[in-house]
C-alpha cells in the first residue's frame, strides 16, 4: 500500500528546467526541505529556504502553488503566499497523521518582482516525515478488526488508542473527527451504540442463526437512514472531551466490499489553553482498522471504454475528457483518483483551465470529468498534422498507483483564415505595479491579414486600466504588443485576480480570448483589530489578555508577529508579561500576537481605587518600514473587592463645642469618612459606647445623640429618642444633632466621649472611632440660701458659721459667691475680722467658713 518515493519526483528536473532556464540560473540558494513527525507540525526555519535576492532591493514573494493534487498529499504547507524573507513560526506544514507515506513535496513557485520585470521560477520542498518519539496519541495494545465484510468492530477504547499529555487546569483536550473532510473512513461507517440482537426462533435450526445475522449485518449496512439501523446511530461529525471520545462506545462497520484489507479512522486532537482560547498543541492520527478476508489494495487500471486519443486544432486549447483518458479502482472512488504525469508532451502543456497559462503536471479525476484540463498545444506553426505523446499513472486513495497510461495528442493544422490567439501566458505582477504585454505572453496569428488585425478591450480590468504608449489603451495592433507599448496598470488594491476579455478582429472574422492577470500582494497594509472586548477583572488582580479579548489580523503578513506597541499605559495598573507558571513577571510596553497565543501576557491591577481603566495600542508589522495602524483603546473594567475599609476624610476634628443649654448638629467637619466601594448612603455608623464622662463626674446623663427629625422643636427635649444608628448621608444633610445632659453640669465645663464604628457596603468596619464633645456651663441659676436662726447673749457676740448660713450655686464656684450686706442689724452689728461692715460691703463663702463673722450683741437691747 505504500508508495513509491519517485513518483513524487518525476517532475522536478523537468519544472526547474522549462521554469528557471535560461541564462539568469536558479533564484534557489537553499533549500533543506523540511522535517515533520508523523501527525505533528513543523515551522520552516529561516536558514531551511533561502533566495539569490537581496531583501532590499527587489520584492519577492513564495506562493504554494494549490491545483497539484500529486503534491502535499499528507499535509498542508500555510500560508499560500509568504515573503521570502519569512520570519521563523511564519511558514508550517501541518501533517495529517498518514501512517503509509514516508514523504510529501510541496510545489512552489517564487516571484521576483524588479521595477520593470516578473521573474517567476517554480521549485519543490522536499518533506521528510518521521515517527514521533512522544506524541500524544499512542495506538494499541489492541487493534480494531472487523471480523467480517458488513460486521461491526468492537468499541473503540481505551485499549486501542490513548492520550498521554500533561494534565494541567489550563489545558481542555479535545477529539474531532470529520468523516465528510478526511474521506475516512473509506470503507465504512461510525456508529455509536449496540445492534439488536437475533433470537433463535422455533421454525428454524440453530445453525441459521449466524446466516440470519450476515444478512442482518448486509442489510443494516446498506440502510440509508438511522431508522434501520437497529440500535445503532451514525456519527459522521464528532467533537467530545479525549476522556468521554474513549468510553462513547464508538464502532466502525464495514459497509463497501470489496475493500482493502486495511480501512482507517482519522482523528485530531487538540489541547486548548482555556486561558487564552488558543491552541496549545494539535495532533492527527490514522487508527487502522483491519478487515480480515479482504485483499490488500490493488492499483487503478485504465478504463477500457477511452480512446487514449485526443484531436486537437493548431493554437487551440483543446480540453481533455473521461472519453480521452479514465481510469477505475475497485477500491477508491473515482472521485478520488489522482492523474499524475509521468512524461509531458514534447512540446505544448497539460494545464488546468482556471489558470491555462501555466503547466500542471498532476489533476484530479473530477476536474477531468469537469472538463477542466486542458492540452496547449505548441505556438509554432506547421503544415502538416503532428504527433506528441503524454505518459499518465494513475493513484488511489491509499497512493497506489497504476501502471503508465500513454495518451496520443495529435495536432492537426490550421484551416482558418480567423485570427487566433496561439500563446497565452498572462501577465504576474505584484500589487500596484504595471508590466507592458509582450510577445512573450500573448501571440496572435492570422493566415491571411496578419497586419489588419486590431485587438479591442470588450470586457475586465476590474482592478486595473491599460495605456497605450501612455494613453487609453481601448485597441491596439499586434505591432503595438511587439514593440511593448500595451501596458497594465493595477490600481493598488488589495486584489489577487484581475483579467482582460479581448476581441480580436480582422475585419472580417473576429473571435473573443480572455487574457489572465495574477497579483502577488504587498505588505502596504497595517494590521487591523478583528477582537476587542472589555477586560474584566477583580480589583487588585492579575488577568490574562486572552486571544478571544484581543486579536488583530493583518492582510499581507503573519499574524503571528503582529506587533502591540503601548502607546498610552493604563493609570490603574500595568502590563506585564509572565513567561510560565511558578516566573517573575515583568513590566512590557510592548508584545507581539503570539505572545497572547501562548497565553503570557497580563494585566495587573495596581489596587488602587480605580475601577475604570484603559490603555492604547498602535499595532505594527515587520515590513520596513513598518504599516502602522490607528490608536486603539483596549478598555479595563475592575471589580471593586470588600478588602478596604472606610476611610476617614484628612482635616476631620471628631470633636465638638456645645452650650449646656443647645443643642448642635454633626457635621461634615466633625464626622466625615469615605468608601469608594460604597455611597454616602451606605456607609452606616454604629454608636458602641453611648456618651459618657471622660472624667470624674457624679453625673450619669452624659448626653445623647438623636434624628432631628425626631423632635418638634430643635431644643433640648427629654423625650427625644437616643440614635444608635444613623449614615453618613444623614451626617452630610444635618440629621444627626448632640443633646447635652438635660440636669446642670456644674460650673465647670465637661467632657464627654463616646465610641463609633463604621461599616461600609460590603460589610467591612472600622471600630474604635472616638468622637470628643465638650459641654460648656452656662450661668443660669441664681444661688441658693439656706439659714438658720442665730443666738446671742445679751452684749455677747458669737461666730458666724456654714451651720447658719449655707450658699449654694449649681452653675457659680464658691469664689465667685458674694454675701453683700444689705442692712445692719437695729440691735447690734456684724463684724468681718473685728471690723464692723457697713451696707454694701460682701464677704465670700471662705470668710464664712473660717469664721470671720460674727455678730456682735449691743448692752442695751430692748
Amino acid at each position: 500500500m505504500g508508495l513509491q518515493r519517485g513518483a513524487l519526483r518525476w517532475a522536478l528536473p523537468w519544472l526547474l528546467l522549462v521554469m528557471a532556464g535560461g541564462s539568469h540560473g536558479s533564484l534557489v540558494k537553499t533549500n533543506l526541505g523540511l522535517r515533520v513527525k508523523r501527525g505533528q507540525s513543523a515551522y520552516l526555519q529561516e536558514g531551511d529556504l533561502q533566495f539569490h535576492i537581496p531583501p532590499m532591493k527587489d520584492a519577492c514573494k513564495v506562493e504554494v502553488v494549490l491545483n497539484e493534487p500529486i503534491t502535499q498529499r499528507v499535509g498542508t504547507l500555510t500560508p499560500q503566499v509568504f515573503d521570502c524573507h519569512y520570519l521563523s513560526d511564519d511558514v508550517k506544514y501541518v501533517h495529517n497523521g498518514c501512517p503509509i507515506l514516508k514523504e510529501d513535496t510541496v510545489k512552489l513557485r517564487l516571484y521576483r518582482f524588479t521595477e520593470t520585470e516578473t521573474f517567476t521560477e517554480v521549485f519543490f520542498l522536499r518533506v521528510e516525515i518521521m515517527e514521533p518519539d512522544c506524541n500524544i496519541i499512542k495506538l494499541g495494545p489492541k487493534s480494531l478488526v472487523v471480523p467480517e465484510f458488513y460486521g461491526l468492530s468492537d468499541t473503540l477504547d481505551g485499549n486501542v488508542v490513548s492520550f498521554h499529555y500533561e494534565r494541567m487546569t489550563s489545558l481542555e483536550c479535545n477529539i474531532r473527527v470529520n468523516t465528510h473532510e478526511t474521506h475516512l473512513p473509506g470503507h465504512g461507517q461510525l456508529v455509536i451504540g449496540e445492534p439488536d440482537q437475533l433470537e433463535a426462533r422455533g421454525d428454524e435450526p440453530e445453525s441459521f442463526i449466524p446466516l440470519r445475522q450476515q444478512l442482518d449485518n448486509k442489510a443494516r449496512a446498506m440502510c440509508k437512514t438511522e431508522d434501520c439501523l437497529n440500535g445503532l446511530k451514525l456519527a459522521k461529525v464528532i467533537k467530545v472531551p479525549c476522556d468521554e471520545f474513549l468510553v462513547m462506545g464508538l464502532r466502525y462497520q464495514h459497509i463497501d466490499p470489496p475493500s482493502p484489507d486495511v480501512d482507517y479512522i482519522a482523528l485530531r486532537l487538540d489541547l486548548t489553553d482555556t486561558r487564552s482560547g488558543s491552541i496549545y498543541q494539535s495532533e492527527r492520527a490514522w487508527i487502522p482498522v483491519h478487515i480480515p478476508g479482504a485483499v490488500p489494495n490493488q492499483p487503478p487500471k485504465p478504463a477500457f471504454m477511452s480512446m487514449f486519443i485526443l484531436e486537437v486544432d493548431q493554437f487551440i486549447l483543446t480540453p481533455l475528457s473521461t472519453a480521452t483518458l479514465d481510469a477505475e479502482d475497485g477500491e477508491t472512488p473515482k472521485q478520488l483518483l489522482v492523474f499524475n504525469i509521468t512524461k509531458p508532451p514534447l512540446e505544448g502543456f497539460i494545464t488546468h483551465l482556471s489558470d491555462h497559462t501555466r503547466p500542471i503536471f498532476s489533476f484530479t479525476w473530477v476536474d477531468l470529468n469537469d472538463m477542466l484540463i486542458g492540452y496547449q498545444p505548441p505556438n509554432s506553426s506547421h503544415t502538416q498534422r503532428r504527433n506528441y505523446e503524454v505518459e499518465f499513472e494513475v493513484h488511489d486513495f491509499f497512493f497506489e498507483k497504476s501502471a503508465p497510461i500513454m495518451v496520443h495528442m495529435s495536432v492537426r493544422t490550421a484551416d482558418t483564415n480567423a485570427p487566433r490567439v496561439s500563446w497565452n501566458m498572462g501577465l504576474s505582477l505584484l500589487e500596484g505595479q504595471s508590466r507592458p504585454i509582450t510577445w512573450d505572453q500573448l501571440q496572435i496569428v492570422d493566415n491571411d491579414n496578419f497586419k489588419a488585425v486590431r485587438i479591442i478591450t470588450v470586457d475586465g480590468l476590474q482592478h486595473g486600466r491599460l495605456t497605450l504608449r501612455g494613453g487609453k489603451g481601448f485597441m491596439f495592433t499586434v505591432a503595438d504588443i511587439l514593440a511593448g507599448a500595451v501596458r497594465y496598470h493595477h490600481d493598488d488594491s488589495d486584489t489577487t485576480k484581475d483579467f482582460i476579455i479581448f476581441r480580436i478582429t480582422d475585419g472580417r472574422h473576429q473571435t473573443r480570448h480572455k487574457f489572465p492577470i495574477n497579483i502577488l500582494p504587498k505588505d502596504d497594509s497595517p494590521p487591523f483589530l478583528i477582537t476587542n472586548t472589555v477586560l474584566e477583572l477583580s480589583e487588585g488582580h492579575t488577568a490574562l489578555l486572552r486571544g478571544s479579548i484581543l486579536q488583530a489580523s493583518d492582510m499581507d503578513s503573519s499574524d503571528d508577529y503582529i506587533l502591540f506597541n503601548i502607546t498610552r499605559p493604563p493609570q490603574a495598573g500595568e502590563l506585564m508579561k509572565i513567561p510560565g507558571p511558578g516566573l517573575t513577571g515583568y513590566p512590557v510596553s510592548r508584545f507581539l500576537q503570539k505572545d497572547l497565543f501562548h497565553s503570557v501576557v497580563y494585566y495587573r491591577h495596581l489596587g488602587n481605587e480605580v475601577f475604570d481603566d484603559s490603555f492604547e495600542v498602535v499595532l505594527s508589522d515587520f515590513h520596513d518600514p513598518p504599516n502602522l495602524s490607528e490608536p486603539q483603546v483596549i478598555v479595563v473594567h475592575i471589580s471593586p473587592v470588600p478588602d478596604q475599609p472606610p476611610k476617614e476624610v484628612p482635616g476631620v476634628t471628631r470633636c465638638l463645642v456645645v452650650k449646656e443649654t443647645e443643642v448642635v448638629h454633626l457635621t461634615k467637619k466633625q464626622l466625615h469618612f469615605i468608601d469608594l466601594e460604597s455611597p454616602d448612603s451606605e456607609l452606616t455608623y454604629t454608636v458602641t459606647t453611648p456618651p459618657f464622662y471622660s472624667r470624674s463626674y457624679g453625673g450619669h446623663d452624659a448626653g445623647r445623640l438623636f434624628l432631628v427629625d425626631s423632635i418638634a422643636k430643635f431644643t433640648k427635649d427629654a423625650e427625644a429618642p437616643v440614635l444608635r444608628l444613623f449614615t453618613q448621608h444623614a451626617v452630610n444633610y444635618m440629621k444627626v444633632a448632640y443633646m447635652p445632659p438635660i440636669l446642670d453640669i456644674g460650673p465647670y465645663p465637661q467632657h464627654i466621649q463616646l465610641v463609633l464604628s463604621v461599616t461600609n457596603q460590603q460589610g467591612t468596619t472600622v471600630t474604635g472611632i472616638c468622637f470628643n464633645i465638650t459641654v460648656v456651663p452656662v450661668d443660669n441659676l441664681a444661688p441658693e440660701v439656706h439659714m438658720k436662726p442665730l443666738t446671742v447673749d445679751e452684749g455677747g457676740e458669737c461666730w458666724v458659721g456654714p451651720d447658719h448660713l449655707l450658699l449654694a450655686d449649681h452653675d457659680s464656684t464658691e469664689e465667685s459667691l458674694r454675701v453683700e450686706l444689705k442692712r445692719e442689724p437695729q440691735h447690734g452689728a456684724v463684724q468681718l475680722d473685728g471690723f464692723s461692715m457697713k451696707p454694701g460691703q460682701n464677704f465670700t463663702v471662705r470668710d464664712l467658713k473660717s469664721l470671720k463673722i460674727s455678730p456682735r450683741q449691743l448692752g442695751n437691747s430692748g
